[in-house]
């Protein structure tokens, strides 16, 4: 009977340390598919802000609507503070659930700060800027999932097989 205990609970461990390993592993994924929403979301952006004489707040809502992006959509009522301070609001609320590296979040908050403050050239030049950068960020996050996912759960793996064998 303890040894029946030991082997489900080593068990239960090895699927523990496989399990964590998965969580690493499905951040790399997070970030990444982030990262594509954001590049469309910034080519619909120019896009809408070339053929569009709205303002800012009704351009980023579209442009998020049509990339699937939802958080950078912007009622109607959070329109009586400026755009860069709400923009930096969204980017501090984003979830901890999409994995954002901090150089993506710092990228994120300049990118919207200077968003809507020149002419229209400016503003698409600033984010054809920014889209080359974030760009060159999804190359870095899909170099991270071929080198690191499988990797993590690996490691996950071994240390749960690991912890269990010390315990039996």
């Amino acid at each position: 009977m303890c040894l029946a205990l030991k082997i489900i609970g080593a068990m239960l461990i090895v699927l523990a340390g496989f399990s964590a390993g998965s969580c690493f592993s499905h951040n790399l994924y997070a970030r990444r598919d982030f990262l594509k929403k954001l590049i469309v979301y910034l080519s619909n952006l120019s896009t809408n802000m070339r053929y569009n004489s709205a303002d800012i707040f009704s351009i980023s809502t579209l442009s998020a609507q049509t990339s699937d992006i939802e958080y950078f959509r912007f009622e109607q009522t959070e329109y009586n503070a400026p755009f860069s301070e709400q923009w930096v609001e969204i980017i501090k609320s984003l979830p901890k659930s999409i994995s954002l590296a901090n150089t993506d979040k710092e990228l994120l908050k300049d990118f919207g700060t200077e968003l809507g403050k020149t002419d229209v050239e400016g503003q698409l030049r600033h984010i054809e800027l920014y889209k080359t950068i974030f760009e060159k960020q999804l190359d870095d996050a899909e170099k991270d999932i071929r080198q690191k996912s499988k990797l993590y759960r690996t490691m996950g793996l071994f240390t749960g097989t690991t912890i269990a064998l010390m315990i039996i």
